[in-house]
């Protein structure tokens, strides 16, 4: 009964773990898109009616991009793990992390969780920045049809 639980866990970790990356995937792609099109924003500045500052004009790319590095941002807490030893005089014994493979079947409970909150995070961030590009789409297309 253990070993079958044991196993559902290990295959939702590599669910998880999966989706990670491919969130993390779609962020960096989102980075760039975002970057390239900043610049043209920027580059043609001076074309925008006077109500459009740049601060005004880069907010929402701001946003944006704030959410997406946000999302791609590692939170991976080490908690009941054995930590880095700092020392002053250390051996190379103190760098051998051996994992008991008991501590590591009680650890999958906990792993899980990590990971679930991980991705719900990114999930956060992402549909936050998909949004706030698509409302930007929309306000500057209203600006552009309505102010000529």
């Amino acid at each position: 009964m253990a070993g079958d639980r044991n196993a559902k866990l290990r295959n939702l970790l590599a669910g998880y773990s999966d989706s990670i990356r491919l969130s993390d995937a779609k962020a960096n792609i989102g980075v760039l898109f975002v970057a390239i099109m900043m610049g043209t924003v920027v580059q043609y500045r001076d074309a925008y009616p006077s109500y459009l500052t740049l601060p005004i004009l880069l907010l929402p790319f701001m946003f944006i991009f704030v959410n997406l590095l946000v999302s791609v941002y590692p939170r991976f807490p080490r908690t009941g793990r054995g930590r880095f030893p700092i020392q002053r005089r250390t051996n190379p014994e103190d760098f051998d992390f051996l994992m008991d493979p008991a501590m590591s079947e009680q650890s999958l409970p906990e792993t899980c969780a990590m990971f679930s909150r991980i991705l719900w995070w990114k999930n956060i961030t992402l549909q936050l920045a998909y949004i706030a590009s698509m409302g930007s789409i929309v306000a500057a297309g209203l600006l552009l049809f309505f102010a000529r």
